[in-house]
């Protein structure tokens, strides 16, 4: 048994609230507070470990009320007096919720497996080799992006960034660069606009916005992992410049590896993997503020062959999404390559927190989504659980899998709430058909205040071939189509509902 502490940042404010001990050794608990006078929204502690562990929550009151989410992982808890323990057997993320307080978020990593040394042959420390500032006092774009040239002209390696603060503007990642951030370090945007060059203009929100970082198009096998942080500053700047940030853009990239790290605080969309190929993305954690619109955490948009495993996203909107946008989409602009199909993605053992959809295909149809699947997803609150929302393009989608999904609550209200959205809608810019989806072994347990919508927009997006199996609602199994208490619309094939038949 083992376990990892990080050092916290000096930017961000400790909790008040809680403090959190595992085997014994202080875990520094992080109050998430970006939007400028806008308070805590919730809180968040961060280890790694093996083996078998304790965890102690203390709080300054004695607790009456509390849980453990996912409730699905049926974790045990004691309280005493002030204090709450449970056991962890294997990498968790959690959220504790206990009396009145806001959230805490327990993000319980593995440990790292293969963490670089801070010097050797191939490893590129950007403090002691280029001269980066660790205080967040002066920029460190270019000692950064110079150690990534640096291996990438070497023929590959490791750019080291140890525990600390790194002021940064936009930073470009190219082939067969590892970018390590050491636990407590921190990719810190500036929130300053004159340090960026514009990207893209997100029409919805009327703002221009940029890449925090990217990678060169053409790329391959690039990797980001570690313990550390990239940091957009995003609420700030959104509020106080109008500006946004995305935080992570890798554009036609193929072999991208990401692991571990936390991203924070985009203005807009957090993490866009865009026309990429062969991307594998495990052990993120993405916290967003709740407060601001069009904040996604992941959105997969045309790749090709990504899974993303074990991760917790927590934001105001869609924190998993697949999107297939127009070629002269603002979004889409700066992107390389024509547009793509968004094929073979799998989103596995994935943790949601929103006010809008949890596990969603679209919106952005301009090109086929095919063999999507949605596998152990757990929705601690949103406005709607399972979405499918074909709209801006006229491209079919097919072959969407959403199986045992375990739904806690639905007490949003961002419109269409219910645990079950099916809805081709036509916007003026198309609308394609949907076809060949199953929704396996699920759990509602809060099925929110509307029914289900399964519905088709016009016959050019018509639903075929759903199938509904081993469907539990608030305690009771859905045996047929009526009981969902909706109408069959035009354009919709009756859904097969079956329970218990295998």
């Amino acid at each position: 048994m083992s376990v990892q502490t990080y050092p916290l940042p000096t930017i961000y404010p400790i909790s008040v609230d809680f403090a959190v001990r595992v085997e014994g050794q202080n875990v520094p608990v992080t109050a998430f507070a970006p939007e400028p006078g806008g308070g805590v929204e919730y809180h968040y502690a961060h280890f790694s470990f093996d083996g078998t562990v304790t965890v102690e929550v203390s709080t300054r009151r004695r607790i009456e009320v509390a849980s453990v989410s996912p409730l699905a992982f049926e974790i045990p808890v004691e309280v005493s007096e002030n204090r709450l323990t449970f056991t962890l057997d294997q990498s968790r993320y959690l959220i504790v919720k206990i009396d009145g307080l806001a959230e805490l978020v327990i993000a319980a990593d593995p440990v790292e497996v293969d963490p670089p040394s801070v010097q050797g042959p191939r490893i590129f420390n950007v403090v002691e080799d280029f001269g980066a500032d660790p205080t967040g006092t002066t920029l460190a774009t270019g000692a950064i992006q110079g150690a990534i040239d640096a291996a990438y002209d070497a023929g590959g390696g490791v750019v080291h960034i140890s525990a600390g603060v790194f002021s940064i503007g936009s930073v470009v990642l190219r082939s067969r660069v590892q970018l390590y951030l050491a636990g407590g370090s921190v990719l810190r945007a500036t929130a300053d606009p004159a340090d960026y060059s514009t990207k893209f203009r997100h029409d919805s929100l009327d703002m221009d916005g940029t890449w925090l970082l990217s990678t060169e198009p053409g790329s391959v096998d690039i990797r980001v992992y570690g313990r550390g942080t990239i940091d957009g500053q995003g609420a700030r700047m959104r509020k106080d410049s109008r500006y946004l940030n995305h935080l992570f853009v890798p554009v036609g990239t193929r072999g991208l590896r990401v692991d571990g790290v936390i991203g924070r605080d985009s203005g807009s969309w957090a993490f866009l993997p865009s026309r990429c190929s062969d991307v594998q993305i495990t052990n993120y954690k993405g916290f967003q503020t709740q407060r601001q619109y069009e904040n996604d955490v992941l959105d997969v948009n045309e790749c090709q062959d990504v899974v993303v495993r074990h991760m917790i996203a927590i934001c105001e909107d869609d924190p998993y999404s697949t999107k297939a946008w127009a070629e002269d989409a603002n979004i889409a602009l700066s992107w390389p390559h024509p547009r793509r199909p968004v094929e073979r993605v799998l989103f596995e053992d994935v943790v949601a927190w929103t006010h809008c959809a949890a596990f969603k295909v679209g919106n952005g149809h301009y090109s086929r989504q095919h063999d999507i699947t949605y596998r152990r997803g757990y929705v601690y609150n949103a406005t709607r659980a399972i979405a499918i929302d074909p709209c801006y393009g006229s491209a079919p989608c097919t072959d969407l899998v959403y199986e045992d999904i375990d739904i806690e609550s639905l007490d949003h209200e961002r419109g269409n709430q219910s645990w079950l959205l099916i809805h081709t809608r036509e916007r003026g810019l198309g609308i394609g058909p949907v076809s060949g989806v199953r929704i396996e072994r699920i759990t509602v347990r809060d099925a929110g205040r509307m029914p289900p919508l399964v519905a088709a927009g016009n016959a050019d997006g018509a639903l075929s071939n759903i199938l509904l199996r081993d469907v539990v609602v608030e305690g009771t199994p859905l045996c047929t189509f009526a009981a969902l208490g909706i109408p069959l619309t035009p354009h919709v094939e009756e859904p097969k509902v079956e329970y218990g038949a295998r």
